[in-house]
């Protein structure tokens, strides 16, 4: 299996970033216009993107706010797979983002998509969480 790891550095507070990551509103932001998201664990974010026939599902597993959320793929092409975000707090106030999607069969085409991907998304993340202007890479 295969994992993709990330770290960035975000100069906004845990509660903004967890919020981003987390809510309907938060998701919109800075990833794609057309999701849902509950936020209890067992609950579903729903995420659509441009061309593809349906939403991909994706399971809260973890939710600790402020802190953490793990994501579990249900359907699409990250079905088996997870994400999990760790914010970790800083002495400065801000924070460190930590990400993990976990779970690739192999390091393919489609899991070097995936980084690319994720990184590029990441930016408007953290554009997002700093400002809160919403910028989402998709519009649905």
């Amino acid at each position: 299996m295969a994992d993709i790891a990330m770290q960035l550095h975000i100069e906004a507070d845990a509660d903004t970033l967890y919020a981003a990551i987390s809510t309907t509103e938060g998701i919109r932001g800075w990833f794609t216009t057309t999701a849902t998201a509950d936020k209890d664990v067992d609950g579903l974010h729903e995420l659509q993107f441009p061309g593809a026939p349906e939403p991909w599902r994706l399971r809260i597993t973890e939710a600790e706010p402020g802190k953490r959320l793990v994501l579990a793929a249900e359907n699409g092409p990250w079905t088996g797979t997870l994400q999990s975000y760790e914010v970790l707090t800083r002495p400065e106030g801000d924070v460190t983002m930590r990400f993990t999607h976990s779970g690739f069969p192999a390091v393919d085409d489609a899991y070097r998509d995936f980084t690319y991907g994720w990184a590029t998304k990441f930016v408007q993340l953290k554009a997002y969480a700093e400002t809160g202007k919403p910028a989402p890479f998709f519009n649905s």
